[in-house]
């Protein structure tokens, strides 16, 4: 019979996870192998666990075949795209499957058979989606169940760094997690959601334009943007009848409004080739604004009014009119500017990434209108051991713990709102710190 443990990726967000699941595998007899095609991440982030180490090229068939036979659960931290193929190699070899990433398509379409063959695909287990959905859905069950009627919900969460380690950076931002993404967010499609009854699209080129200021309990003011679609989550939340039902993400307040400004000369264009001539990040500066080579690009910026005299502090941040040359050859402006970022967002030895959640519920009780508040904040330890590697990690692990060892009442694709989930995961996550402060105010 199949036991041991397979981990397909040992980047950024995996050092809790991996020392998770290694304490675990000890303890019950089995064998974790992690793999990834970089030995310095891999031995980074095992370097002191008991595990088998493999490095591997996750797009070579045959050897990621080999890999997965014989194993009882593979969890993947490969990019997305790449999950049904793994998926589908589960079905094949009977084996288990786990992510942190989102249901899409191709992943749903393998339902049926998952579920005939007694396999448990747990998606969408890691922070957000993930503590998300625990932490949301026995909020709302609570209510539910002690007479209320959920009238909105809106749930937010953000990857940032504590200000204290931001000394210089307008931005208030760094990676603590996938630096493409970021460049590239909301380029996956309009964002949807509904407010007062009414349903908002807002394509992705308007979407920073179209944040808003969110005042979070003893946390302050953060800026909120709308992400992917939130509709999608109405009938799994059973909130079909709200009025309002939105799923943001957090920034530093002002960051928005400043990235508006990249998004809109073009800087986060994934998809239009360059001109042959773009060597620098300056030549990059001028194709797209047309300024002088010797100009600011704050100073041609403020010229041409698409910002106010604040804000040029932002832009001279980032030096976007740096003129050396580039150490290769880019395909298109994101590359140029994830380029710049990971230069100037990079977390530094000893600097803490920061995870913030917030949701904000709605209901109606015994005659009279409630929000129910519930906030996460979780600081990061350093540069490896991220808070962001923390609340990614953790869940999915006790969810491979849960698969192993807690007879699944689910099987085929699962997302984990279910009480077998939050019921078991929760409080496991607040013996490791990761605990929401509650509170409800009645609204006249």
């Amino acid at each position: 019979m199949n036991k041991d443990v397979l981990v397909l990726g040992a980047g950024r967000s995996s050092r809790f996870l991996l020392k998770q699941l290694a304490d675990f595998c000890e303890k019950t007899g089995r064998i974790l192998t992690v793999c990834d095609a970089s030995r310095q991440e891999l031995d980074k982030h095992t370097a002191d666990l008991s595990v088998e180490r493999k490095i591997f090229n996750a797009s070579d068939a045959v050897e990621l075949e080999q890999i997965i036979d014989g194993k009882a659960i593979v969890v993947s931290l490969l990019p997305p795209f790449m999950h049904p193929t793994i998926a589908a190699l589960c079905l094949k070899y009977k084996a288990h499957f786990a992510s942190a990433s989102y249901v899409g398509e191709a992943m749903r379409a393998l339902d049926s058979e998952a579920s005939s063959a007694g396999l448990v695909f747990l998606n969408e287990l890691g922070l957000d989606p993930g503590i998300d959905h625990l932490s949301a859905m026995k909020a709302m069950d609570e209510i539910r169940e002690s007479g209320g009627e959920i009238t909105s919900f809106e749930s937010y969460c953000g990857g940032l760094v504590s200000e204290a380690y931001c000394a210089g950076n307008p931005w208030k931002y760094k990676f603590s997690w996938n630096p493409r993404n970021v460049v590239l967010a909301g380029q996956g499609g309009n964002s949807i959601y509904r407010q007062n009854h009414q349903i908002r699209s807002i394509p992705w080129h308007r979407l920073f334009a179209e944040s808003k200021s969110l005042s979070i309990p003893n946390l302050g003011k953060f800026d909120a943007y709308a992400n992917r679609d939130s509709l999608s989550y109405s009938s799994l939340y059973r909130l079909d009848e709200v009025s309002t039902l939105l799923r943001g993400t957090l920034r530093r307040e002002n960051y928005c409004k400043n990235w508006q400004v990249l998004v809109a000369l073009g800087f986060t264009d994934a998809q239009s080739p360059l001109p042959e001539d773009v060597y620098s990040v300056n030549d990059l500066c001028c194709a797209l604004t047309g300024k002088e080579t010797d100009q600011l690009l704050s100073a041609w910026l403020l010229k041409n009014n698409w910002i106010r005299p604040e804000q040029t502090v932002w832009f001279d941040y980032l030096n976007l009119e740096n003129k050396q040359e580039l150490g290769f050859k880019p395909n298109n402006a994101a590359e140029v500017l994830e380029a710049v970022l990971l230069d100037k967002w990079k977390l530094m030895p000893g600097d803490c990434d920061e995870v913030v959640m917030y949701h904000r519920i709605g209901f109606v009780k015994d005659g009279g209108k409630h929000l129910l508040h519930s906030v996460l904040c979780v600081p990061g330890e350093d540069e490896m051991h991220t808070a962001m590697a923390k609340t990614v990690g953790l869940p999915l692990a006790l969810g491979v713990e849960f698969v192993l060892t807690g007879n699944c009442p689910e099987m085929g694709v699962v997302i984990p709102v279910s009480k077998f989930w939050y019921n078991g995961i929760l409080p496991r996550l607040e013996q490791m710190g990761i605990r929401f402060a509650e509170h409800t105010e009645f609204c006249d």
